[in-house]
Protein backbone atom coordinates (compact mmCIF):
# COMPACT_ATOMS: atom_id res chain seq x y z
CA UNK A 1 0.00 0.00 0.00
CA UNK A 2 1.24 3.66 -0.65
CA UNK A 3 1.55 4.95 2.56
CA UNK A 4 1.93 8.65 4.17
CA UNK A 5 3.51 8.68 7.34
CA UNK A 6 4.41 6.52 9.78
CA UNK A 7 3.35 7.04 13.26
CA UNK A 8 4.93 5.37 16.42
CA UNK A 9 3.03 5.29 19.24
CA UNK A 10 4.64 4.11 22.25
CA UNK A 11 2.77 1.86 25.07
CA UNK A 12 1.50 3.80 27.94
CA UNK A 13 3.83 2.21 30.62
CA UNK A 14 6.81 3.90 28.70
CA UNK A 15 7.78 6.67 27.20
CA UNK A 16 8.74 7.70 23.34
CA UNK A 17 12.38 6.55 24.31
CA UNK A 18 11.13 3.27 23.83
CA UNK A 19 11.51 3.70 20.11
CA UNK A 20 15.24 4.28 20.34
CA UNK A 21 16.31 5.47 16.38
CA UNK A 22 13.52 3.25 14.60
CA UNK A 23 12.19 6.64 12.74
CA UNK A 24 15.51 7.37 11.11
CA UNK A 25 15.65 3.24 10.28
CA UNK A 26 12.54 3.57 8.10
CA UNK A 27 13.49 6.53 6.79
CA UNK A 28 16.43 5.25 5.48
CA UNK A 29 13.90 2.57 4.11
CA UNK A 30 12.51 4.96 2.08
CA UNK A 31 9.29 5.65 3.99
CA UNK A 32 8.85 8.99 6.71
CA UNK A 33 8.33 8.14 10.01
CA UNK A 34 7.62 10.02 13.49
CA UNK A 35 7.31 9.09 17.36
CA UNK A 36 5.14 10.78 19.12
CA UNK A 37 5.49 11.40 22.61
CA UNK A 38 2.36 11.62 24.77
CA UNK A 39 1.75 12.58 27.91
CA UNK A 40 -0.93 13.98 29.74
CA UNK A 41 -2.70 10.57 30.67
CA UNK A 42 -1.75 9.95 34.60
CA UNK A 43 -4.91 10.27 35.76
CA UNK A 44 -8.51 8.72 35.02
CA UNK A 45 -9.46 8.00 32.34
CA UNK A 46 -6.27 6.95 31.73
CA UNK A 47 -7.06 5.41 27.74
CA UNK A 48 -9.00 8.54 26.85
CA UNK A 49 -6.25 10.92 28.30
CA UNK A 50 -3.95 8.62 26.49
CA UNK A 51 -6.41 8.78 22.82
CA UNK A 52 -6.86 12.47 23.22
CA UNK A 53 -2.76 13.22 23.55
CA UNK A 54 -1.67 11.06 20.83
CA UNK A 55 -4.27 12.98 18.05
CA UNK A 56 -2.77 16.07 19.26
CA UNK A 57 0.82 14.66 18.67
CA UNK A 58 -0.20 13.17 15.38
CA UNK A 59 -2.08 16.59 14.73
CA UNK A 60 0.86 18.92 15.03
CA UNK A 61 3.72 16.39 13.52
CA UNK A 62 5.10 17.34 10.51
CA UNK A 63 4.07 14.60 8.11
CA UNK A 64 4.30 14.11 4.14
CA UNK A 65 0.93 13.81 2.06
CA UNK A 66 -1.51 10.88 2.47
CA UNK A 67 -3.01 9.00 5.25
CA UNK A 68 -1.22 8.17 7.92
CA UNK A 69 -0.44 4.92 9.05
CA UNK A 70 -0.41 4.16 12.51
CA UNK A 71 2.21 1.65 14.79
CA UNK A 72 1.64 0.70 17.99
CA UNK A 73 3.83 -1.14 20.05
CA UNK A 74 2.57 -3.22 23.22
CA UNK A 75 -0.02 -1.50 24.89
CA UNK A 76 -0.64 1.16 22.37
CA UNK A 77 -1.93 -1.45 20.13
CA UNK A 78 -5.23 -1.78 22.49
CA UNK A 79 -5.94 1.84 21.58
CA UNK A 80 -4.85 2.25 17.95
CA UNK A 81 -8.59 1.82 17.06
CA UNK A 82 -9.75 5.16 19.26
CA UNK A 83 -6.51 6.89 18.05
CA UNK A 84 -7.89 6.24 14.71
CA UNK A 85 -11.59 6.72 15.15
CA UNK A 86 -10.77 10.28 17.02
CA UNK A 87 -8.23 11.47 13.58
CA UNK A 88 -11.19 10.44 11.45
CA UNK A 89 -13.62 12.72 13.28
CA UNK A 90 -10.77 15.59 13.04
CA UNK A 91 -10.67 15.16 9.33
CA UNK A 92 -7.32 13.16 8.96
CA UNK A 93 -8.66 9.31 8.82
CA UNK A 94 -5.46 7.01 8.42
CA UNK A 95 -4.44 4.69 5.99
CA UNK A 96 -3.69 1.24 8.35
CA UNK A 97 -2.53 -0.26 11.24
CA UNK A 98 0.25 -1.94 12.17
CA UNK A 99 1.19 -3.86 15.63
CA UNK A 100 4.32 -4.05 16.68
CA UNK A 101 4.60 -6.86 19.82
CA UNK A 102 1.07 -5.25 20.83
CA UNK A 103 -2.40 -6.36 22.27
CA UNK A 104 -5.52 -5.74 19.68
CA UNK A 105 -7.97 -3.47 20.43
CA UNK A 106 -11.41 -5.25 22.35
CA UNK A 107 -14.33 -2.88 22.79
CA UNK A 108 -14.80 -2.23 26.14
CA UNK A 109 -12.30 -4.84 27.40
CA UNK A 110 -9.40 -4.00 30.74
CA UNK A 111 -5.93 -4.52 30.27
CA UNK A 112 -6.77 -6.82 32.81
CA UNK A 113 -9.06 -8.52 30.34
CA UNK A 114 -6.68 -8.75 28.04
CA UNK A 115 -3.90 -9.94 29.73
CA UNK A 116 -6.37 -12.88 30.94
CA UNK A 117 -7.12 -14.02 26.86
CA UNK A 118 -3.15 -14.47 27.30
CA UNK A 119 -2.89 -16.34 30.20
CA UNK A 120 -6.05 -16.31 33.16
CA UNK A 121 -3.34 -17.68 35.91
CA UNK A 122 -1.08 -15.13 35.35
CA UNK A 123 -4.02 -12.02 35.06
CA UNK A 124 -4.81 -13.31 38.30
CA UNK A 125 -1.84 -13.43 40.06
CA UNK A 126 -1.06 -9.33 38.55
CA UNK A 127 -4.29 -8.76 40.23
CA UNK A 128 -3.99 -9.53 43.23
CA UNK A 129 -0.51 -8.06 43.74
CA UNK A 130 -1.90 -4.58 42.42
CA UNK A 131 -4.94 -5.34 44.84
CA UNK A 132 -2.11 -4.77 47.50
CA UNK A 133 -0.54 -1.80 46.24
CA UNK A 134 1.91 -3.16 43.52
CA UNK A 135 2.55 -1.18 40.51
CA UNK A 136 3.85 -2.20 36.62
CA UNK A 137 6.00 -1.81 35.40
CA UNK A 138 9.06 -1.21 37.88
CA UNK A 139 12.19 -2.68 35.78
CA UNK A 140 15.59 -1.85 36.60
CA UNK A 141 18.50 -2.40 34.88
CA UNK A 142 18.90 -6.38 35.81
CA UNK A 143 15.43 -6.72 34.37
CA UNK A 144 16.09 -5.06 30.83
CA UNK A 145 20.08 -5.81 30.02
CA UNK A 146 19.22 -8.85 28.30
CA UNK A 147 16.73 -7.27 26.40
CA UNK A 148 18.74 -3.77 25.89
CA UNK A 149 21.93 -4.92 26.12
CA UNK A 150 23.38 -1.04 25.06
CA UNK A 151 23.76 1.02 28.40
CA UNK A 152 22.85 4.60 26.99
CA UNK A 153 19.23 3.26 25.46
CA UNK A 154 18.34 1.25 28.42
CA UNK A 155 19.13 3.79 30.72
CA UNK A 156 17.00 5.69 28.68
CA UNK A 157 14.59 3.63 28.50
CA UNK A 158 14.39 3.18 32.62
CA UNK A 159 13.95 6.76 33.12
CA UNK A 160 11.12 6.68 30.75
CA UNK A 161 8.82 4.25 32.49
CA UNK A 162 5.58 4.93 33.76
CA UNK A 163 4.30 2.62 36.73
CA UNK A 164 0.75 2.51 36.69
CA UNK A 165 -1.49 0.86 39.28
CA UNK A 166 -4.89 -1.35 39.59
CA UNK A 167 -7.06 1.50 38.30
CA UNK A 168 -5.40 1.59 34.94
CA UNK A 169 -5.11 -1.80 34.58
CA UNK A 170 -9.44 -2.33 35.09
CA UNK A 171 -10.90 0.54 33.50
CA UNK A 172 -12.52 -0.52 30.15
CA UNK A 173 -10.85 0.48 27.52
CA UNK A 174 -12.42 3.21 24.69
CA UNK A 175 -14.64 1.13 22.14
CA UNK A 176 -14.49 2.26 18.11
CA UNK A 177 -17.47 0.97 16.57
CA UNK A 178 -16.67 0.16 12.80
CA UNK A 179 -13.30 -0.69 13.30
CA UNK A 180 -10.84 -1.34 11.11
CA UNK A 181 -11.57 0.66 9.05
CA UNK A 182 -8.13 0.28 7.17
CA UNK A 183 -5.96 -2.52 6.05
CA UNK A 184 -4.00 -3.80 9.24
CA UNK A 185 -0.60 -5.87 10.09
CA UNK A 186 0.91 -7.55 12.76
CA UNK A 187 4.80 -7.57 13.68
CA UNK A 188 5.35 -10.19 16.64
CA UNK A 189 8.94 -9.61 18.22
CA UNK A 190 8.73 -11.86 21.26
CA UNK A 191 7.24 -15.14 22.38
CA UNK A 192 4.49 -13.14 24.56
CA UNK A 193 2.94 -11.86 21.96
CA UNK A 194 2.30 -15.52 20.21
CA UNK A 195 -1.24 -15.50 20.98
CA UNK A 196 -2.02 -11.79 19.55
CA UNK A 197 0.10 -12.70 16.40
CA UNK A 198 -2.14 -15.90 15.72
CA UNK A 199 -5.46 -13.64 16.53
CA UNK A 200 -4.21 -11.26 13.46
CA UNK A 201 -3.44 -14.01 11.74
CA UNK A 202 -6.81 -15.85 11.58
CA UNK A 203 -8.54 -12.05 10.98
CA UNK A 204 -6.32 -12.45 7.81
CA UNK A 205 -4.07 -9.77 7.97
CA UNK A 206 -0.38 -9.94 7.13
CA UNK A 207 1.91 -11.08 9.99
CA UNK A 208 5.78 -11.33 10.32
CA UNK A 209 7.67 -12.59 12.90
CA UNK A 210 11.33 -11.55 14.33
CA UNK A 211 12.79 -14.13 17.25
CA UNK A 212 14.25 -11.04 19.46
CA UNK A 213 12.65 -8.99 22.79
CA UNK A 214 10.07 -7.03 22.76
CA UNK A 215 12.50 -3.58 23.09
CA UNK A 216 13.96 -4.92 19.63
CA UNK A 217 13.69 -1.74 18.27
CA UNK A 218 16.15 -0.58 20.71
CA UNK A 219 18.29 -3.30 19.81
CA UNK A 220 18.19 -3.20 15.67
CA UNK A 221 16.44 -0.67 14.38
CA UNK A 222 17.10 -1.47 10.67
CA UNK A 223 15.92 -5.00 11.20
CA UNK A 224 12.79 -4.17 12.85
CA UNK A 225 12.47 -0.91 10.16
CA UNK A 226 12.86 -3.99 7.14
CA UNK A 227 10.47 -5.87 8.84
CA UNK A 228 8.08 -3.45 9.19
CA UNK A 229 8.38 -2.16 5.67
CA UNK A 230 7.57 -5.65 4.55
CA UNK A 231 4.39 -5.63 6.28
CA UNK A 232 3.54 -2.54 4.64
CA UNK A 233 3.84 -3.73 1.63
CA UNK A 234 1.69 -6.68 1.97
CA UNK A 235 -1.42 -4.43 3.40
Amino acid sequence: MDAGTLVLLHSPLVGVESWGTLPEALGRGGVAATAVAVGGDERPPFAERYVRGAVDGILAARQRPGPPVLVGHSGAGPLLAAVGARLRAAGRPGGGYLFCDAGLPEDGASRLDLLAVEDRDMAEAFRAELEHGGRFPEWGDAELAPLVPDPAARVALIGSLRPRGLAFFTEPLPTAPGWPDAPCGFLRLSAAYDGWAAAAASRGWPTAGLDAGHFHPLVDPDGVAAALLGLLGRM
